[in-house]
């Protein structure tokens, strides 16, 4: 019987990729899994998932055009809340792990903006990039008589990240699994 071991929490920011193709993939290694016990560590099947998410990563770190020093402002309560600086949103594009029901048998990784940890300070992490891919109220807020739909070039970036690298991100989970599978069997069996 096949269970589903999703990830559950994962980070504010609420963008990147933690694709229901790749779960789906996952969960069909699991269950094939269950079938054998515990010859196959979880540890290395994650790693596995993680090294995938490193394609996603790169494309969303290159499908984001710069901002110029001083061009990115946020303003809250009436003052300067942050300025944007070059770099900022790619510096903060990374991989972390989620938490899992059963982290024994299944690990869960996400790619996308990190806004925890160092990246906690406005003036270095990529709390902003919700509303740069999909386009929500930058520069102020309407109470504060600012602010404007964004709709630069950023616009969409973790959005296109996905769509570009999906295909290629399950087909190297799925290749890199399965030869770790049959090693770890034959290895087993013999």
């Amino acid at each position: 019987m096949a269970r589903n071991y999703t990830a559950k929490g994962g980070d504010a920011s609420g963008i990147g990729i933690d694709s229901k193709e790749l779960q789906r993939e996952f969960q069909n290694v699991i269950a094939e899994l269950e079938k054998f016990g515990n010859k196959l560590d979880a540890k290395q099947l994650g790693d596995i998932q993680r090294r995938s998410l490193f394609i996603t990563r790169d494309a969303m770190k290159s499908n984001i055009t710069d901002f110029k020093d001083g061009e990115f402002k946020v303003y809250r309560n009436g003052g300067l809340y942050a300025e944007i600086t070059a770099g900022q949103l790619q510096n903060s594009i990374g991989i972390r792990k989620s938490k899992t029901r059963n982290s024994r048998l299944t690990t869960g990784y996400w790619v996308g903006p990190i806004v925890k940890g160092a990246f906690k300070d406005p003036e270095k992490g990529g709390w902003f990039a919700h509303f740069l891919n999909y386009g929500g109220l930058i520069g102020g807020n309407k109470r504060d008589g600012g602010g404007s739909q964004y709709k630069g070039a950023n616009k969409g970036f973790a959005d296109r990240a996905k769509a570009q690298t999906i295909s290629q991100v399950v087909a190297y989970f799925t290749h890199n699994a399965k030869l770790y599978i049959e090693k770890t069997f034959n290895r087993v069996l013999s």
